[in-house]
C-alpha cells in the first residue's frame, strides 16, 4: 500500500518548502513503483534538485574514472597477493564467459555485445584501486548485468530534471567521492 511506505522524505517546513530525499545506487525499475507519491509529488513541486554528483556532467563521469586509477602506472597485480589476484582474475574470466547467457533479449536488441558490456564495466580493471575493483565486482551479477541499460535511481531524476527544465547542481565534488575511499587501507578494503 502505497501511504504504508517509508518514502525517506524529509521536509524542512520554509516557504516555499525545502526536501531531502534518500537515493540509492540500483536501476531505478527496480525501486520506482516503491517510492511513495509524496517524494513523486514533492520532485515534480520543486523547480530546483540537487543531487550527490551531477552524474550527467561528462567532467564529472571522467573524474570518477581517473579517481579509480592506481597512480604512477601501478597495476593491481602490483599490490595485491598473488593468489587472491589470481583469484580476481579467474573469477573475471567466469563474467565474461556468463556475460552473454546473462544479457537479456532486450539488451541484444538495442545492440548491446557481450564484450562491449564487459569492457564497459571491467575494463582496464588490471590499473584500477582495489576498493573500486571491489566495488566492481560486487555488481557484476547476473541481476545486475541484466539492468544495464537502465538508469540508476539517481541518474534518472537528474535526466528528468533536465527534461522538465528544473534548475539542477549538485552537493559534493568527485573528489569529495573519491578521496575517502581511496584512503581506505588494504585491509579495510
Amino acid at each position: 500500500q502505497q501511504g504504508e511506505l517509508n518514502s525517506f522524505l524529509w521536509t524542512i517546513r520554509r516557504d516555499p518548502p525545502a526536501y531531502l530525499f534518500g537515493t540509492i545506487h540500483v536501476p531505478y525499475t527496480r525501486v520506482w513503483d516503491f517510492i511513495p507519491d509524496n517524494s513523486k509529488a514533492a520532485f515534480q513541486a520543486s523547480s530546483s534538485v540537487f543531487f550527490e554528483l551531477d552524474l550527467t556532467d561528462p567532467y564529472t563521469i571522467s573524474g570518477l574514472a581517473s579517481c579509480q586509477m592506481l597512480p604512477h602506472g601501478e597495476n593491481l597485480q602490483d599490490v595485491l597477493p598473488r593468489e587472491l589476484y589470481r583469484r580476481l582474475k579467474r573469477h573475471l574470466d567466469y563474467i565474461k564467459l556468463m556475460l552473454p547467457h546473462w544479457m537479456t533479449p532486450d539488451q541484444r536488441g538495442k545492440g548491446l555485445y557481450a564484450d562491449y558490456l564487459f569492457n564497459a564495466i571491467a575494463g582496464n580493471w588490471e590499473r584500477k584501486r582495489p576498493v573500486w575493483v571491489m566495488l566492481m565486482v560486487n555488481s557484476l551479477t547476473e541481476t545486475d548485468i541484466r539492468s544495464r541499460g537502465v538508469p540508476v535511481l539517481d541518474l534518472y531524476l537528474a535526466q528528468e530534471a533536465e527534461r522538465m527544465k528544473k534548475t539542477t547542481g549538485a552537493v559534493e565534488r568527485v573528489e569529495e567521492q573519491c578521496h575517502p575511499l581511496n584512503g581506505l587501507n588494504f585491509s579495510q578494503v
